[in-house]
């Protein structure tokens, strides 16, 4: 199957990825979700999971949401780390 980010030819999963950013009266949040290879999920969780927790709790709904958001992320990574890389031979598309 192919990656649905970067296109490449590699074993994917199934991820979904959030995103929670809190200002004091809003917040701002962002979800990622599709068939993800390896690096593509690496480079989500990572990003995503560490942008929210330094800048998610910053608000009333956003202090509730952000230890959810980083347990499901959690959850959803760790669910995904039997996935086999992709092989040097499998062709990227553009990010």
């Amino acid at each position: 199957m192919s990656c649905q980010i970067c296109g490449c030819n590699a074993p994917t999963k199934n991820v979904e990825f959030r995103q929670n950013i809190g200002a004091l009266i809003m917040r701002f949040h962002k979800t990622v979700r599709g068939e993800l290879c390896k690096s593509c999920i690496n480079q989500h969780f990572w990003k995503m999971t560490l942008t929210t927790l330094f800048l998610g709790p910053w608000g009333v709904i956003s202090l509730i949401m952000t230890p959810i958001f980083i347990i499901m992320n959690t959850v959803q990574y760790l669910s995904a780390l039997s996935l086999p890389a992709a092989s040097p031979s499998d062709q990227h598309g553009p990010r």
